[in-house]
C-alpha cells in the first residue's frame, strides 16, 4: 500500500486499539482487514486506508493514503481536521509539528 508513513511521539505508542477507537471517534464507520482500515465515502474522501505496520523491538509505525473527490472539494478543508484530529489522537504529533519533521526529513 502507498501513502504516508507516521510514527509516533516520544511516550506514544500506535497502538492497534488506539487505531480503532480514534477511527470510531472521528470517522465513525469502517471496515477492517488485518491490519488495514478502510474508510468509504468520508465528505471529501472517496477511500481512506490506514495500515498498521508492526516492528519487533521498535515502535510501531501507520500508513495512510486517501483518495479525494474533487466533486466534494467543498468539504476539503473539514475533512482535513479530521484528519488531523485522528492522525494527532494516534501518533500524539500535532499537525505544526508533523509538517516540520516533514522539512526536517527532506532537508536532511
Amino acid at each position: 500500500m502507498k501513502g504516508r508513513v507516521f510514527s509516533a511521539k516520544r511516550g506514544n505508542y500506535i497502538e492497534r486499539e488506539k487505531i480503532e477507537d480514534s477511527l470510531e471517534d472521528v470517522f465513525g464507520e469502517y471496515q477492517k482487514d488485518g491490519d488495514i482500515y478502510t474508510i468509504k465515502n468520508y465528505k471529501a474522501f472517496e477511500e481512506m486506508k490506514v495500515e498498521l505496520i508492526e516492528n519487533k523491538n521498535k515502535k510501531n509505525k501507520m500508513r495512510v493514503n486517501t483518495t479525494a473527490s474533487m466533486e466534494k472539494a467543498d468539504m476539503a478543508l473539514e475533512t482535513k481536521k479530521d484528519l488531523n484530529e485522528f492522525l494527532e489522537e494516534v501518533t500524539g504529533y500535532t499537525a505544526k509539528e508533523r509538517r516540520k519533521r516533514m522539512k526536517n526529513e527532506v532537508e536532511g
